[in-house]
């Protein structure tokens, strides 16, 4: 039997023993984990995949990031992250979680999170009102002030960030999956325009300890309002993905949020921390962080035709288009031109502050 097949039924059969009677197992897949979700529990494991980012071939390796990954979300979900757990092959041949026998895998177990709480399903919901997002600045807030502020070499960190445009490339401008690539190019190209002009603001944010060590993928799915509010499912498996400008972090928020139709919470977030976090970013570098972001976020979403995941190819298509579209609104607040309503905003705000 494959073995993850293996995994997966044993995992089931366990999550619906232990749970009350009538309880069923969901399983979602990622590209990099199997998740599995009954009644109020969780359990999670890597998949023994090889990637350009990441090698989860080993156990070894796997076990690792399965504790990385619970040290970094109990930063911001305390409560949710419970505990690492081997799981064995027994004596017999069973899988088991006691007893003896040689360690296969390694898993994660969490506590399911209330979906009506989530940003995202509240934010399609209409159900989100400025208290929540006030909730949610504040927690940032608290989180960026007590995130350690590691020393980069702001050079090679910046080539980090031409890199990630080099892949944006390698993906936007070769693939041919029906979506508008003249949109895609134009925004690529003016993305490598903005990055000259933004270098110097960039580099010495880096040397002036702005950067901090974030969350890593701060998007609504993560958010969840509940009492406390949690941020959970950071970015795990390379930390240098998560070395980052605070105010980076919550353009791609409220790119997200602009996405989903809610295109206030991006200005209302960076006024609320431009009033409380040292050294803020400047309207014009934070709308190119969004811009930065929606490109990189429609690179992923073709990524998932470009490796076959996808099971329909046009609900791809149509977020590669919808990003690249967002990529280019937010390059339009960066300060050339005439201000958009977003830069208006900002500036506003900006004004009022000081």
């Amino acid at each position: 039997m494959n073995r993850i097949r293996e995994e997966l039924d044993f995992l089931s059969t366990y999550l619906v023993s232990s749970a009350p009677a009538g309880s069923s197992v969901t399983i979602r897949e990622t590209h990099m984990s199997f998740v599995l979700i009954c009644d109020q529990r969780v359990l999670k494991f890597k998949k023994p995949v090889r990637m350009p980012f990441v090698d989860f071939t080993s156990v070894r390796a796997r076990e690792n990031n399965c504790r990385e990954e619970v040290r970094l979300n109990r930063r911001l979900a305390p409560d949710v992250y419970k505990r690492v757990i081997p799981l064995r092959r027994l004596d017999d041949g069973q899988l088991g979680f006691g007893g003896r026998g040689e360690v296969i895998d390694w898993l994660v177990e969490m506590r399911r999170l209330p979906d009506e709480c989530l940003m995202d399903v509240m934010l399609r919901e209409k159900r989100l009102t400025p208290r929540h997002v006030q909730l949610l600045a504040d927690r940032l807030t608290e989180f960026y002030r007590s995130a350690p502020s590691p020393r980069l070499d702001a050079e090679q960190h910046f080539r980090a960030l031409e890199h990630q445009q080099d892949l944006n490339r390698q993906v936007l401008e070769h693939a041919d999956y029906g979506f508008d690539r003249s949109a895609a190019r134009h925004a690529l190209d003016r993305i490598d325009t903005h990055l000259a002009v933004f270098r110097p603001a960039i580099l010495q944010r880096i040397v002036e300890g702005r950067f901090v060590e974030g969350h890593g993928d701060l998007r609504p799915e993560h958010v969840c309002f509940t009492e406390p509010l949690v941020i959970f499912d950071c970015l795990e498996f390379d930390p240098t993905l998560r070395m980052l400008d605070p105010f980076d972090e919550i353009a791609f928020l409220g790119m997200e949020c602009s996405f989903l139709g809610a295109s206030d919470i991006a200005a209302t977030v960076f006024r609320q921390l431009t009033a409380r976090l040292e050294g803020p970013a400047s309207p014009p570098l934070f709308a190119f962080y969004g811009a930065f972001r929606a490109t990189m976020r429609a690179r992923m979403a073709l990524s998932h035709l470009l490796d076959g995941s996808a099971k329909e190819a046009s609900p791809w298509i149509d977020k590669t288009d919808r990003y690249i579209r967002l990529a280019l609104e937010h390059l339009e607040q960066t300060g050339t031109g005439q201000p958009g309503p977003i830069t208006q905003r900002l500036s506003h705000n900006c004004d009022r502050k000081a």
